[in-house]
């Protein structure tokens, strides 16, 4: 699956774009997910770990901050909404975790952009007038691309 942007009509939409494009990451891969509260970035996260091979749920790690999987390669999923600091950033793992080979989605990345590698995979979703379940999904590379 190439940069560009999607529209999905719908959560399962959003899921099966995940599956598809989860099949171009590499181990060491991170995906930033970009877009306000309810739009489906841990949709996509749940579609991204089943085309990893994932067969169980995925919640959004939201209390927990971070939910590994066992996929190939391993996926790590990050939900940095709840924290205030790059020091709590830092404290989570996150680079020991790409230098393991773990492909890894974070949502709410603007919680400390100067972690991020400039070749990181950018997702932002977008409401989409008129149809509440539509997702405008824009999907680039680069730190810069969005």
């Amino acid at each position: 699956m190439n940069a560009g942007t999607y529209v999905s009509a719908s959560p399962e939409e959003t899921r099966s774009l995940a599956r598809k494009f989860s099949a171009a990451l590499l181990p060491g891969d991170v995906i930033l997910l970009h877009g306000d509260l309810g739009l489906g970035k841990t949709c996509f996260v749940q579609g991204l770990a089943e085309g990893l091979g994932w067969t169980g749920a995925v919640l959004s790690p939201t209390f927990s901050l971070l939910q590994e999987y066992e996929t190939h390669p391993p996926l790590a999923h990050a939900d940095l909404y709840r924290l205030e600091s790059p020091e709590a950033v830092y404290g989570l793992g996150l680079e020991e975790l790409m230098d393991d080979g773990f492909v890894l989605a974070v949502e709410w990345p603007s919680r400390c952009p100067q972690v991020w590698p400039a070749n990181a995979w950018q997702v932002r979703l977008c409401a989409v007038d008129g149809n509440e379940n539509a997702r405008r999904i824009e999907l680039a590379q680069g730190t810069a691309a969005l």
